[in-house]
């Protein structure tokens, strides 16, 4: 299923914000009764199935990007789906967002309309998010907030963190892991899919062009485009994850 909490692209998921926040034992009955539909697969919508190919399939797998800001809600609420939190070099995804022509002000307002998500966590924070200047700089305020929630909430308990890098680096270690941590078995067959390019991957992505999408926005990204990026990084706090080198500098 892809991205069912996208509010622009799905109709039943419009009330809600582009990036949504959720206290984690908030009493929601709208996202839940909606959150019911996703995991039990009760909904049919041309964005989510993009990307269906089996009709009866065995399994079902989420790919979401926008659900960081609730999913200790998520975890809370519906404690036998196994959430698997993915992150990467916020320079790699700020280079990712650039490509794609991402926005960057109407994308962090959803962090400022919600005071909720102020009061808990960007208090303290609203100078960085309004001195951001730059494209790379505002990027970067959307990956910190996006990763900073999940990771103070779960407050390294409970939640399946995974490096993107480790992963590519080091399949054979960490897809084993990956899949205990989704209450699946992993065979050796399975290995030969790991390379598979996946069907949203752009022509501009390293996947395809054969550049190296690990270490990419090194050579792509300006040496203070870096700095700034970094900088923001640092100023919220999680420069214990990420740093010059394209390898986390925490195994978790």
């Amino acid at each position: 299923m892809f991205e069912p909490f996208h509010s622009r692209q799905v109709e039943a998921f419009r009330r809600f914000h582009y990036f949504q926040y959720v206290r984690p034992t908030e009493d929601n009955p709208e996202l839940m009764a909606y959150c019911q539909k996703i995991f039990s697969g009760d909904i049919r919508h041309q964005w989510i199935d993009r990307q269906v190919e089996i009709i009866l399939p065995r399994y079902r797998l989420i790919k979401e990007i926008r659900a960081n800001l609730f999913l200790k809600w998520i975890n809370n609420h519906f404690p036998d789906v196994p959430i698997i939190f993915i992150v990467r070099h916020p320079c790699a995804v700020v280079l990712s967002r650039m490509k794609l022509g991402w926005a960057t002000d109407t994308d962090i307002q959803p962090f400022l309309d919600q005071q909720d998500l102020i009061a808990d966590f960007l208090a303290d924070k609203l100078e960085i998010i309004h001195r951001a200047e730059t494209e790379e700089e505002k990027h970067a305020v959307i990956w910190c907030v996006s990763n900073l929630v999940p990771l103070r909430q779960y407050n390294s308990k409970g939640l399946n963190l995974f490096f993107y890098e480790n992963l590519c680096l080091q399949p054979k270690r960490e897809f084993p892991k990956l899949f205990n941590a989704a209450k699946q078995d992993y065979t050796n067959s399975i290995s030969k899919y790991i390379r598979k390019p996946s069907k949203t991957v752009t022509r501009s992505s390293a996947v395809l062009t054969g550049e190296n999408p690990v270490t990419q926005w090194k050579t792509k990204l300006s040496r203070n485009q870096i700095d700034g990026i970094l900088s923001i990084v640092e100023r919220f706090d999680l420069d214990y994850l990420y740093g010059d080198s394209p390898i986390p500098l925490t195994s978790k």
